[in-house]
């Protein structure tokens, strides 16, 4: 698949979603940026214009577990940015994907409503349920919608892994608040 900016000019912040080797957090470490990218099913890079930790914001917003492993090294890619990154292993990718399947695809009316809640209500609902279902990326900066679209992007990552037997991870550069 190969890399595809989903977004026009500058951004501060981008997250992207990777189908790649993961097979324990250890292995996953050793491996550097371009090595993620080059035994990858595929990735997707999008701008994060809210600034939030999506994956925090949908699990929080969800009560949801996807089993994440947060890397505590801190990576710098070739344009100097530092990148930070989360991952779900080989072994926990088709455990998670039901859990996927449940928010994205059987009760998006509810994820959506637990996200908008999550964000004080601050968000459109029916912009955050058309971001569960759709293959783009929200332009406005909401970060329910941006999560809503993170579970859409990272379940079709997860269904890449699973067939290819590989795990699922997200780097996130620039400035990301929890």
């Amino acid at each position: 698949m190969g890399l595809r900016l989903c977004h026009d000019g500058p951004v501060d912040s981008t997250i992207t979603i990777i189908s790649t080797r993961a097979d324990d957090p250890d292995s996953f470490e050793r491996m550097s940026l371009d090595e993620r990218r080059e035994a990858s099913g595929g990735w997707q890079v999008f701008p994060v214009r809210s600034g939030r930790a999506l994956d925090t914001f949908l699990m929080a917003a969800t009560d949801s577990d996807f089993a994440v492993f947060a890397s505590g090294i801190e990576l710098v890619d070739d344009e100097g940015a530092s990148v930070r990154t989360n991952m779900i292993t080989r072994g926990d990718v088709k455990r998670v994907i039901p859990n996927l399947e449940e928010l994205v695809e059987k009760h998006p009316d509810r994820t959506a409503r637990a996200l908008v809640a999550h964000d004080g209500n601050r968000a459109d609902l029916a912009r955050v349920l058309a971001a569960l279902g759709s293959d783009g990326w929200p332009e406005g900066g909401d970060p329910a919608e941006e999560a809503a679209a993170f579970a859409h992007h990272l379940l079709k990552q997860a269904r890449v892994a699973k067939g290819d037997v590989d795990g699922v991870c997200w780097e996130y550069r620039g400035t990301i608040v929890v």
